[in-house]
């Protein structure tokens, strides 16, 4: 925990909350999944890859997709 307490570990702690949580909140909020709905690690772990994937391409679609075609006058 020593590591924690230095300057240069809390800058880093601060990037990963930018970067790290807003998926898990979003896949929280968005899909509602704050329970699994399946049993058995296998259909959780496709569960878990389904929801990952949605966010993903959802962010594929704002980053890529949709400026091209306001770009294209669509």
């Amino acid at each position: 925990m020593e590591k924690m307490k230095a300057e240069a570990a809390k800058e880093i702690y601060k990037q990963r909350s930018a970067i790290a949580e807003f998926p898990h909140a979003w896949i929280k909020e968005k899909l509602r999944l704050r329970q699994f709905h399946l049993r058995g690690l296998l259909e959780v772990g496709m569960e878990s890859v389904w929801a990952c994937l949605t966010y993903n391409i959802q962010q594929w679609i704002r980053l890529c997709w949709r400026p091209k075609l306001a770009k294209a006058g669509v």
